[in-house]
């Protein structure tokens, strides 16, 4: 049942998604064309400037909707009138929220390498890629004077991690606020906005008081080399722990209020 529901899913913001990409890829060559011609005389002179802010305005869309459409998207289909039809499936709530966390990892996840990909061909020339492979290699160099290959590995490999952490927990935030919201106002947008600000203040206070035993430790270590080692083997698994147990109670969060406290009306 939950590739059913990843199915439905993926069609019902597909409609929105892919004339998006279509757009900016379609975009991105006709705007390194229009840039490289050089000046426009007289009137005409105001097509490289149309153009360029479609395209920018095009990648800016690209990144608001990954977050906007799958918000939307949730929000219509778990508390409005849709959600009568949605809860009444024979599938438990864990369900229909894997589902859509599926597959809004999965848009946003296309949604950066789109941008990463119209990127690259509106700037990419063979000297200016040989430039950035020399400054990524001189960066490495450089920072392996404070730290070893092993602990630069791990940590690229930590980094990474918590990205995809990042990215298949962070829509729990607007899913826990939604279901927050749904319960304690009668107006369930403002009430899912009062829903966001209280878990961000929650999250930002107990983040900051976490952080507190780190930043005295990082001070007190005299060599940087240290502070790598501190860095690659204690904070970023730490951050990744934190952000997996943020995830669950974000999820058992959500999945409690629709099990237990659903106000469709």
């Amino acid at each position: 049942m939950l590739g059913k529901l990843c199915k439905h899913e993926i069609k019902a913001t597909a409609r929105y998604f892919l004339p998006l990409f279509l757009i900016t890829l379609l975009l991105t060559p006709v705007t390194r064309l229009t840039v490289s011609v050089g000046n426009y005389p007289g009137i005409l002179g105001f097509i490289p400037v149309v153009v360029v802010f479609a395209y920018v305005a095009s990648i800016l869309v690209i990144s608001a909707a990954s977050v906007l459409l799958i918000v939307h998207r949730f929000y219509k289909s778990m508390v409005t009138e849709e959600g009568y039809l949605m809860h009444t499936l024979p599938v438990s709530t864990e369900t229909h929220i894997f589902a859509k966390l599926i597959v809004s990892s999965l848009w946003v996840v296309s949604s950066f390498l789109v941008i990463v990909i119209s990127l690259f061909m509106m700037f990419y020339t063979p000297d200016r890629f040989a430039s950035l492979l020399n400054e990524l290699s001189t960066l490495w160099s450089m920072t392996s004077g404070y730290a070893t290959s092993a602990q630069l590995t791990l940590t690229i490999i930590e980094v990474v991690l918590l990205c995809i952490i990042g990215i298949f927990t962070s829509p729990l935030v607007f899913y826990a606020s939604i279901a927050i919201g749904q319960i304690i106002s009668k107006n369930k947008v403002l009430g899912s906005v009062v829903g966001f600000f209280i878990i961000q203040f929650v999250s930002q206070i107990l983040g900051m008081i976490s952080m507190v035993p780190f930043g005295y430790s990082i001070d007190a270590l005299n060599t940087m080399s240290t502070q790598m080692a501190i860095i690659s083997n204690v904070f970023f698994p730490y951050c990744i722990v934190v952000s997996i147990i943020s995830g669950v109670i974000l999820f058992v969060l959500t999945d409690f209020i629709f099990k237990k406290k659903l106000n469709l009306e």
